[in-house]
């Protein structure tokens, strides 16, 4: 694998059951940029992040930071520096914001279970203000703000996310963008899943597009034709 490629997934085939979904997904995610993977819902975008995190099974090579991964389990793939905002958050709602961002620290590589309180809240002020409330009790905005925080406790190298504009409000999508492009600033590479082709276009260095569990096609941005992107996710 080439040293600037944190992760590399090579004709992965994966699926629920009987059900294959993922039909050779290639892909290469470039250390300190935006990969980012779109398309129509129901194409397999969720299905190859969760195969990429082991929640889904592929005897298929997923190679991270040049190491195979897909026999680990999801915990040791979180140990090994990738941090997982999934699509709906799933924020403990009977826990508070502090405690829900606490059990992003368990998958540092350092074995220490803290996080770094300056930093996180200094990328999320609300977060500060909220950190006793339950986190069932943050509204839809604030809960991705949670989970995207959460997953930062564990200091990862890569940082993959599933959809974390859906069913937010404008002004908190822009607060977004603006966190995840101070984060690869610092060195941070994101593998983001996103419906939103403006949103996309805030951050992406890199673009494939899937159809049917496969990329039908991949773009630097400088080369995305977006009216042309538009159009093949509203098919």
């Amino acid at each position: 694998m080439h040293p600037e490629i944190i992760l590399e997934t090579k004709n992965v085939h994966a699926g629920y059951g009987e059900s294959q979904i993922l039909w050779g997904m290639d892909l290469k995610a470039q250390r300190g940029k935006v990969t980012t993977i779109m398309g129509r819902n129901g194409v397999g975008k969720t299905t190859f992040l969760r195969t990429i995190m082991g929640l889904v099974r592929t005897k298929d090579a997923i190679l991270f930071n040049n190491e195979e991964i897909q026999k680990r389990s999801t915990y040791k793939r979180a140990k090994k520096g990738i941090g997982y905002v999934p699509q709906g958050r799933e924020i403990i709602s009977k826990l508070t914001v502090y405690e829900n961002i606490l059990i992003g620290a368990e998958s540092r590589k350092d074995s220490v279970r803290s996080f770094d309180e300056d930093e996180i809240y200094g990328l999320f002020p609300v977060l500060k203000d909220f950190r006793n409330r339950l986190g069932g009790n943050l509204s839809g905005g604030q809960q991705q703000q949670l989970a995207i925080a959460r997953a930062l406790a564990g200091k990862p190298d890569l940082l993959i996310l599933d959809e974390p504009t859906e069913g937010i409000q404008p002004s908190i999508t822009i607060e977004i963008a603006g966190v995840l492009n101070k984060l690869v600033e610092k060195g941070l590479s994101i593998l983001l899943v996103e419906q939103k082709p403006d949103f996309a276009r805030r951050l992406s260095d890199y673009y494939y597009i899937m159809d049917r569990g496969k990329v039908i096609r991949h773009s630097e941005k400088e080369k995305m034709d977006f009216d042309e992107l538009k159009k093949l996710l509203s098919v």
